[in-house]
């Protein structure tokens, strides 16, 4: 499996307490093992996002991503739910 980042992706992950940056690594972790696993609570999004899905770090920061090709994913943003989804 690949997973690309895009720049505000980086930025945004580099700006999150420690704590939910090493929550997050453990989280793409099991992401790269099983997309659909459902610890994740992958959730296809609707609207103006539609083409992404969503998955959540914790209970409030959420990974927003694309599936591109096969086994090539493109991950957005990650940021607080509060805000992610405006």
């Amino acid at each position: 499996m690949q997973i690309h980042y895009t720049p505000h992706f980086v930025k945004g992950l580099k700006k999150l307490p420690q704590k939910v940056q090493e929550l997050a690594i453990r989280q793409e972790e099991i992401f790269r093992k099983n997309p659909q696993d459902p610890r994740l609570h992958i959730k296809i999004l609707k609207g103006r996002l539609a083409g992404l899905s969503s998955f959540r770090v914790t209970r409030n920061y959420r990974v927003l991503f694309a599936k591109k090709e096969k086994d090539v994913y493109l991950f957005y943003e990650i940021g607080d739910r509060q805000y992610i989804y405006l």
